[in-house]
């Protein structure tokens, strides 16, 4: 054999024994490689602009591995697209969030977080094709035709966003009969009146089914502007159907609130709108609103949400599953939370023995609204209203406490900057001592402190007197005062004093409301909540 043949021979040998090893250790090796790696995030804190996005990534991820990821606060940092092994990040205003993702495999479970911190404030540029979240409001016109920036490199920068112009704190409306519908809402329509505090183009609303046992099955919902303050007749005109994701029918889960679509939906300051639904699948009890709307809410049988006017409807005074409503708003726009109980729900406007009927816009919340847009330096300020009647910074009547309901009512909605707290009157009614002050002064505190977190000031409104009230004693008189005193100190934190107490309060007997706003109730001033909208300083709002 020559010696090219020997080192053929040889090649092979080798080349079977190298083929032999490598099955061995393909055989011997352990399975699922990538298992072997624990799951960990790209980075555990990231920077984001507002309007910008960020790329998380999840390294070591097995092929078998399920993952999902997740946000803990939507309304700063929002997750617009997720892979097994990524998730693009998109920050929606400034402040610091939480992304979670969960990773499972087999029956191993395990749960990694990254720390959103977003910063700046939201502009969007107008372009020739606007998105549908980017079209201007109606005081901030835009051409119908803008030319593409990239060819115009003159065109302006508008910059908007979502603000609440109208919102109402959920509660279980069965806490009191007379608040619930007066037929079962499977198959009927239902139409309620809200009133926007500010103007614009396009409009979406928050639904709550926050109490829910069950599901809420809307198989149609419209808006149209109400005719007439009082009636059920719309501007057949104005009829818009709003959706979510895309669709007409949809579901309020139990438990859960959800946002619509923004709709096109040209609205002024001080307008009342007519949301009409329709309802399939509906509870009978645990049904979320707000009992307090001193407003016609107007039901009738069958689908009817377009129809101009509904004869022979029930009525009742209460919201049913509506958290809120947000306007596209130019970028100076901002809200106002008005936290507190029946004094800021408007009790007494709609109370029959003194002729007043329901509709009257009369709330120091709707005189306050009226005052703004009639100054030039607020127009683009709105109002929400928090308040909730027989409502307590430490009692759970009727559903939740003040104290637990203050981060929900102050931060779900949009565009907040501003808070007035004009709350605690019935913590402190019917007292024997005074040791109520030493539990209250914490939970006050807490609510400025989570504003301030929040980058929202907070003006503090002392409470009014109401020695006339069948609930007076001099212990209550005493509470009150002491923590009026704190509220007006530097102690407590307060950016301001919105001075209510004063400008209802006899200046002869300070510690009882005028009568001839009180009249014989003694603790709602029922015809003094013009006056108290008068004692604002608009300029803390401008």
């Amino acid at each position: 054999m020559n010696s090219r043949g020997c080192r053929s021979k040889m090649k092979k040998a080798i080349g079977g024994l190298t083929l032999s090893f490598a099955m061995v250790l393909s055989l011997t090796a352990p399975t699922g490689v990538e298992a072997a790696k624990s799951p960990k995030m790209s980075k555990s804190q990231v920077n984001v602009s507002v309007g910008k996005t960020v790329t998380l990534k999840l390294k070591n991820v097995a092929k078998k591995a399920k993952v999902k990821w997740t946000s803990k606060s939507k309304k700063i940092a929002k997750i617009m697209k997720s892979t097994r092994k990524s998730a693009k990040i998109k920050g929606v205003k400034a402040g610091k969030a939480t992304i979670k993702v969960t990773y499972k495999l087999g029956k191993k479970s395990r749960t990694l977080s990254c720390k959103i911190v977003v910063k700046g404030k939201s502009t969007v540029k107008v372009t020739a094709s606007p998105s549908p979240s980017a079209t201007a409001a109606s005081n901030t016109p835009v051409p119908s035709t803008t030319p593409d920036a990239s060819t115009s490199p003159d065109v302006p920068e508008q910059a908007f966003k979502w603000v609440t112009t109208w919102g109402t704190a959920e509660e279980r409306c069965d806490a009191t009969d007379s608040a619930m519908p007066k037929m079962a809402l499977t198959d009927t329509t239902v139409r309620q009146i809200i009133r926007v505090t500010t103007g614009g183009n396009k409009l979406r609303l928050r639904l709550s089914n926050q109490y829910g046992k069950s599901d809420v099955e809307i198989q149609s919902l419209h808006l149209a502007k109400q005719i007439k303050a009082d009636a059920s007749t719309i501007d057949v005109s104005t009829d818009t159907p709003v959706t979510v994701n895309g669709e007409e029918e949809f579901i309020i889960p139990k438990g859960k609130v959800i946002l619509t679509d923004e709709v096109e939906f040209p609205v002024d300051a001080l307008e009342n709108i007519a949301v009409s639904a329709y309802f399939g699948e509906a509870p009978r009890d645990n049904i979320t609103g707000h009992r307090g709307a001193r407003a016609t809410t107007y039901q009738v049988s069958g689908n009817q949400v377009s129809e101009e006017r509904f004869s022979s409807a029930k009525t009742t005074t209460s919201w049913f599953f509506l958290a809120d409503a947000s306007i596209w708003s130019p970028e100076d726009s901002r809200a106002v939370v008005c936290f507190g109980d029946s004094i800021t729900d408007g009790y007494g406007t709609d109370a029959t023995y003194l002729g007043k009927k329901p509709d009257s816009y009369t709330r120091w919340i709707d005189y306050f609204a009226k005052r703004l847009q009639e100054n030039e330096g607020t127009t683009n300020v709105s109002l929400i209203n928090e308040g909730i009647g027989a409502n307590s910074i430490l009692g759970s009547y009727p559903t939740d406490a003040g104290k637990d309901r203050f981060a929900r009512d102050l931060l779900e909605h949009d565009g907040v900057e501003y808070c007035i707290i004009l709350f605690g009157v019935n913590d402190i009614t019917n007292l024997w001592e005074t040791s109520k002050y030493n539990l209250l002064i914490p939970e006050y505190k807490k609510m400025i402190q989570l504003c301030h977190e929040n980058g929202i000031k907070v003006y503090g409104a002392p409470i009014l007197p109401f020695g006339t009230s069948d609930s007076y004693t001099e212990s209550s008189e005493k509470v009150r005062t002491m923590i009026n005193d704190w509220m007006r100190s530097e102690e407590s934190g307060v950016d301001g004093i919105i001075d209510f107490e004063s400008a209802v309060a006899d200046p002869n007997n300070p510690k009882n409301i005028l009568e001839k706003y009180t009249h014989e109730d003694g603790l709602h001033p029922y015809d003094g909540y013009s006056a108290m909208a008068d004692a604002i300083d608009l300029s803390m709002f401008e």
